[in-house]
């Protein structure tokens, strides 16, 4: 699939493709996304590329959204805006029908402009590497060595027509700036810079790829995911990685955790690695997107925006043999059977619950953490302060208030998604067993 704009850049790439198509085996397809910002311009380019992929007797894909909307929704420049919503359709409509490749029309001019912008922000070899030629997502870039004065020239020769964007003459957006104003300077001191920016953003494509490598498998080593938590890291073992993997392994935990990688800058990636090496054992870093990088005691975890405090209600199981109902964010599903054979008494899934039932007393009750709460855990003959228990099994402070406890009667017999209490555990005189099954609640 071809993503055209209607500019000479994706038209040239659409018709080069198209000619090619004789000499591979390549079916192709046209992708146009209206991002609605410049009225009846932006209509016209999208009407010029449905007849462009209809003279080529090729499938067209049209879509739209509102920019300046998720703009806002986001927090972010009109142009990153626009840049998530339409790659977001591209992707979709390549999953949607089956195409392998999403073929993109970015230049070496495109390549060049981005590496001066990514270094007038203080960006790193990761940043100032550019474009891939490639991606795992399945983007490639055919034309990101050739030159943007070559395809004119191309366009021209063939007599083949395009679109004009009026909006890249405007000085309002910084990248029009750089090159409209500046690259023209150095370019006439470097007439060669853009094979210089090339060879060098080789060498970090290069080095940026094993290192991306390295990373990742560091990163699987040291990441550990509490049952139904968040992402955690040991600030130790973060803290004995050699200097250049420090800083790569947090912005990659970041990007994994949910944070926008758009909108991490090094700043913030260095805060978090402050947050760490401060002896205080405690803290917080804002992230872009309601994140935030909290740390408590040996260990940091990520977490998106302040939850609202759970209420205090309490949940009543239905005493229907079996069902499913949804309380404290979470989903819980059972049924009871008889025991037979050897049951599990061990049962090491956090999210799974298997009762006696003749222990139990129903209705079964939902609430979530009060003051004075103790139960006994299963495996230890003496009850136990839930807050102490919390504190044990390195459950956070910011998420304790939000775990589902089971109670028969008065009594706490599971704290649901880390223990259950000794007293309805399953022995060998269990004739009725209780599986009860829990797990978070997607958000939407």
């Amino acid at each position: 699939m071809v993503g055209v704009s209607g500019g000479p850049d994706s038209t040239a790439l659409l018709h080069l493709l198209h000619r090619s198509a004789h000499v591979w085996p390549v079916n192709l397809g046209v992708a146009h996304f209206d991002h609605g910002l410049r009225g009846e311009d932006s209509q016209a380019d999208a009407a010029w590329v449905a007849d462009l992929a209809a003279s080529l007797n090729l499938p067209c894909h049209l879509g739209t959204g509102d920019v300046r909307a998720h703009r806002r929704e986001a927090k972010t420049s009109l142009q990153a805006a626009a840049r998530h919503l339409r790659l977001g359709f591209l992707h979709q409509i390549r999953r949607d029908h089956d195409y392998h490749k999403l073929a993109l029309g970015h230049t070496a001019d495109d390549q060049m402009e981005l590496f001066f912008l990514r270094l007038s922000r203080g960006a790193g070899p990761e940043g100032l590497k550019g474009m891939w030629p490639h991606s795992p997502e399945g983007i490639i870039r055919p034309l990101l060595r050739t030159a943007k004065s070559h395809i004119l020239a191309w366009l021209e020769a063939e007599c083949l027509s395009y679109r004009l964007d009026k909006s890249n003459l405007s000085r309002r957006y910084r990248r029009n700036r750089l090159r409209l104003d500046v690259l023209p300077h150095l370019l006439a001191f470097n007439p060669r810079l853009a094979d210089a920016v090339w060879r060098f953003q080789t060498l970090l494509q290069e080095q940026e790829d094993f290192l991306r490598q390295e990373t990742w498998k560091t990163l699987s080593a040291l990441a550990l995911t509490a049952p139904n938590g968040p992402l955690r890291l040991p600030v130790a073992g973060l803290l004995a990685l050699p200097a250049a993997l420090q800083q790569r392994v947090l912005r990659t935990a970041c990007v994994q955790a949910g944070v926008p990688l758009e909108r991490l800058t090094w700043r913030q990636v260095e805060e978090a690695l402050h947050l760490c090496h401060r002896p205080h054992p405690s803290g917080e870093v804002s992230l872009p997107g309601s994140w935030r990088l909290v740390r408590e005691g040996a260990f940091i975890f990520w977490q998106n925006h302040p939850s609202p405090l759970p209420s205090r209600s309490e949940y009543l199981l239905p005493p229907e043999p079996t069902g499913t109902m949804s309380a404290l964010n979470w989903t819980f599903t059972w049924k009871t059977a008889p025991a037979t054979g050897h049951p599990d008494f061990f049962q090491p899934d956090p999210g799974l619950a298997l009762m006696d039932h003749s222990r139990l007393h129903f209705p079964l009750r939902l609430r979530t953490f009060r003051a004075g709460d103790r139960f006994q855990p299963l495996g230890m003959s003496g009850v136990k302060k839930l807050q102490d228990f919390f504190v044990d099994a390195k459950i956070p402070k910011n998420q304790r208030p939000f775990v589902p406890l089971l109670l028969s009667r008065d009594q706490i017999v599971w704290v649901v998604g880390h223990r259950l209490a000794d007293p309805v555990k399953l022995t060998p005189g269990t004739r009725l067993i209780l599986r009860l099954e829990a797990s978070p609640t997607p958000t939407p």
